[in-house]
């Protein structure tokens, strides 16, 4: 049991490595200008906004406990849950997101868009050791995102945030804060996210050459 503890602590601390790589990725703001930088921009923003907005919200909640719990390890397993739950709907919303703005180039039709989309998110899977809820790999994750992709009409897709209520939704049910507190905090746990998403938006409107993106993919046919 011990030693089950000490792996899940070792596996947040990881987490919370790849979100300060991430953020040193955010700092250094490298132009998007090919399919694979666009999948990077996915990845590492969605690992950012997940980590930021779910151990912001538990630090704020357990206060001066912060450290501690994670010598609980039913906290420590509910943690391992959220921030990969997290992480996958963040990792949809911003893939959906960042299609839709090669799109907007009125260059390509859905399955090309489908095929970024799904490229992006694939992009994002791709992990060294898989979680423990996902054993067997990410193949519901991957259904669930190309049903949602058939469902997506790309032109009716807006710039602002409705794309991203799906993580914004995540963030407050699988964050591990009972329930009877987690009532009083859904608006400002949904705005925490929604200020970090608004910021992504914003980074990718400085950072991407939608042009350059859309040339590096294969054009629609005829």
């Amino acid at each position: 049991m011990l030693k089950d503890l000490r792996d899940g602590v070792k596996e947040a601390i990881f987490f919370i490595w790849l979100a300060l790589r991430a953020l040193k990725f955010w700092r250094k703001e490298p132009p998007v200008l090919t399919p694979s930088d666009l999948a990077g921009f996915v990845e590492t923003r969605a690992k950012y906004v997940a980590q930021r907005t779910l151990f912001g919200y538990v630090k704020t909640r357990a206060g001066t406990r912060y450290t501690s719990l994670f010598e609980d390890e039913i906290f420590v397993a509910s943690v391992d849950a959220a921030k990969w739950e997290i992480y996958l709907a963040c990792l949809a919303d911003l893939a959906i997101y960042a299609a839709a703005a090669i799109g907007r180039t009125g260059a390509f039709d859905k399955p090309a868009l489908d095929g970024l989309a799904r490229d992006c998110f694939l992009a994002g899977l791709v992990v060294d050791e898989l979680p423990d809820r996902r054993a067997e790999g990410f193949g519901q994750d991957r259904d669930a995102f190309d049903r949602r992709l058939a469902e997506t009409r790309w032109a009716e897709i807006p710039e602002g945030e409705a794309v991203f209520e799906n993580s914004l939704k995540a963030l407050v049910h699988w964050a591990p804060v009972a329930d009877e507190l987690k009532q009083y905090d859904v608006v400002p746990v949904r705005n925490s996210m929604r200020f970090q998403w608004k910021t992504v938006r914003d980074q990718l409107k400085s950072l991407l050459d939608a042009d350059a993106v859309a040339a590096g993919l294969p054009p629609s046919p005829d």
